[in-house]
């Protein structure tokens, strides 16, 4: 099988090859780095501590497969019209729900799985036919479960355990920058600090979860700059259409500035990630708009 990782990155080159809609500020890369060496990481349950509660392992883990196999688009038509107040907070809340008591084995997964789908019927997420599917995926001859137990195993490692995740699951594996995917394995590196033991575990190879928020970040500190078409675009609230060339330069240059941030900083990049997704809500500046269960 071809290296997940590598295989990333060499999507990123090649869309940045010939890049049209925008350019990357190497200097303002570089000035960003030293800025983030010198304030130091952030803890990501300090922002979204409702979200870091523990239960047991396996039942952390499953639920954090589970969340991440929905954990995109919550807008609706614009960046800040969200029915209900949808989230991926309230997302959380809402798995929580469904796969509260899991000492209760009569509620087994697929149950909780169809609890978990009303749930999110009845608070009107976007793109909901999507969430479903996603969703019951996990419950096919019980590769979630299975899944769950080889990562709690620590039998392998996180490559080994990338590899495996998108075998099983065309959800995760459909999306060519592989965002929720990795956003599954930061998670648990987020509250179990796994696979970050030494500087060649994935941790320090995997990529960041290019989605909408950390290239706004990345624009507001002028890291990535638009040129005037994709600019007004982003500025006018104009819809980008998934896999069009400029949504791709978007997530690639993403994913290209992140490690450039991880190589001055040499920080896992989830740290990287954190430090950016945190900074979101102090910028006003539309994200761009692209209806994706990608992200």
């Amino acid at each position: 099988m071809t290296d997940v990782i590598s295989g990333v990155y060499d999507v990123v080159e090649k869309v940045l090859s010939t890049a049209s809609y925008l350019r990357i500020n190497e200097e303002e890369v570089e000035l960003l780095g030293t800025q983030m060496k010198s304030n130091g990481p952030f803890n990501f349950y300090d922002e979204e501590k409702e979200q870091d509660v523990k239960q047991d392992i396996y039942s952390d883990v499953i639920r954090e497969l589970v969340a991440s196999s929905i954990n995109y688009c919550y807008w609706y038509g614009s960046h800040d019209i969200r029915p209900n107040g949808v989230s991926s907070t309230s997302m959380y809340n809402d798995v929580n729900e469904a796969f509260s008591d899991m000492s209760n084995t009569a509620l087994n997964f697929e149950k909780r799985i169809q609890n978990l789908i009303t749930i999110l019927s009845d608070h009107r997420y976007p793109l909901l036919e999507e969430r479903k599917r996603h969703l019951l995926e996990l419950c096919e001859d019980r590769k979630a479960e299975n899944f769950t137990h080889a990562v709690v195993s620590k039998r392998y490692s996180g490559e080994e355990l990338l590899k495996k995740i998108i075998r099983l699951f065309s959800g995760f594996a459909s999306d060519i920058f592989l965002k929720r995917t990795s956003l599954f394995f930061i998670q648990l590196y987020r509250r179990f600090g796994w696979y970050v033991e030494h500087e060649n575990d994935l941790m320090y190879k995997l990529f960041v979860p290019a989605d909408y928020q950390v290239p706004k970040v990345l624009r507001y500190f002028e890291c990535i700059e638009f040129f005037n078409e994709l600019e007004q675009m982003v500025d006018n609230k104009v819809l980008i259409p998934k896999g069009s060339l400029m949504e791709i330069q978007i997530r690639a240059a993403t994913i290209k500035i992140c490690k450039l941030l991880q190589d001055i900083t040499k920080w896992p990049i989830p740290d990287i990630d954190t430090y950016l997704f945190c900074q979101r809500k102090l910028i006003k500046r539309p994200f761009h708009l692209t209806i994706t269960s990608d992200y």
